[in-house]
């Protein structure tokens, strides 16, 4: 009896120390998920379709979560292991590592938000690296559109379509708007950028900024007198351009847009383009009621070419 009756008075005493003692139970870890896709790496539920498989675990939310493994199928070798912050479409983040099925590496290298980093290296299915060296191109010359006023014949509102090259991975561009009445502008790109890209080890990050900085430094154009009122888009987009010429000037989904600009008379500007992108439109409008303006553009695409 007087056992159990200290062991009662120890129970009140210290209830809380005894809880705070107890281990807390493990972390319950969902099992990884196995999806099979095809040879275009779609999702298939047909046995004979099956080509890669992909072994990861996914948040409540169904993002992917800690280390993802690809594989070939139906040989069970490893094609890719890293993370990824999204899948449909993959957005490799950190340190990944992809192969080859006959076991030879293919690629290693970082990414940040899905964009390789310089430390990516590539390899042929023979070994042999991949080199990649990078240039600038004329995307859109120097081009100019009169942008009428509210209140006279004629359109407010130009959209500049650029035809982007193959293997683009960003631009630089120039945009100049001013109204009538101000000294007009010009400009060349071609030996400011031929200097920006003289240390070819740089990654397409860096040859961006400095393609950016040599075209700002070289401008010898003035700036306008007076802020011209204007407001414009960058998108690559074909239906929001469409939406920007059909309601006097505006685009109803801003995360189409690689920029949204309002009152802004001159700026020059690097932007890291989305891989497989072919297209830009640039819409600009002219905000002023009774004054027309002259929008001068000229747009130098960072194309990548690797052997």
């Amino acid at each position: 009896m007087v056992k159990y009756l200290r062991l009662a008075i120890l129970v009140a005493v210290f209830p809380t120390s005894l809880l705070a003692q107890r281990p807390k139970p493990a972390a319950v870890l969902s099992p990884p998920d196995t999806v099979y896709f095809d040879q275009d790496w779609d999702r298939t539920e047909v046995p004979e379709d099956r080509k890669f498989v992909r072994v990861a675990r996914h948040t409540p939310e169904g993002k992917p979560s800690g280390t993802v493994r690809d594989y070939f199928f139906p040989s069970w070798k490893k094609q890719f292991e890293g993370k990824l912050l999204s899948e449909s479409p993959d957005v490799p983040q950190g340190l990944c590592t992809g192969w080859y099925e006959d076991g030879k590496l293919n690629f290693r290298g970082t990414y940040v938000s899905g964009q390789q980093q310089p430390d990516f290296r590539q390899w042929h299915e023979d070994g042999r690296e991949i080199k990649c060296a990078f240039a600038y191109q004329d995307a859109l010359a120097l081009s100019k559109a009169k942008l009428h006023s509210y209140y006279n014949d004629g359109s407010s509102r130009k959209v500049f379509t650029v035809d982007l090259p193959i293997n683009t991975v960003g631009i630089v561009y120039k945009l100049d708007i001013r109204d009538d009445g101000e000294p007009p502008v010009s400009w060349a790109t071609g030996l400011a950028l031929v200097a920006a890209i003289s240390n070819p080890a740089l990654g397409a990050t860096a040859l961006l900024s400095a393609g950016s900085s040599a075209l700002t430094k070289q401008n010898t154009s003035p700036a306008p007198a007076t802020s011209t009122k204007c407001h414009w888009y960058i998108t690559d987009d074909l239906e929001a351009a469409k939406e920007f010429m059909d309601t006097k000037g505006s685009i109803s989904r801003p995360e189409v847009c690689y920029k949204i600009s309002r009152n802004i008379t001159q700026e020059t500007r690097e932007i890291k383009i989305k891989e497989a992108t072919h297209r830009l439109f640039f819409c600009v409008n002219n905000n002023n009621s009774t004054t027309a303006a002259t929008a001068t553009l000229s747009v130098s695409a960072l194309v990548q070419a690797c052997e």
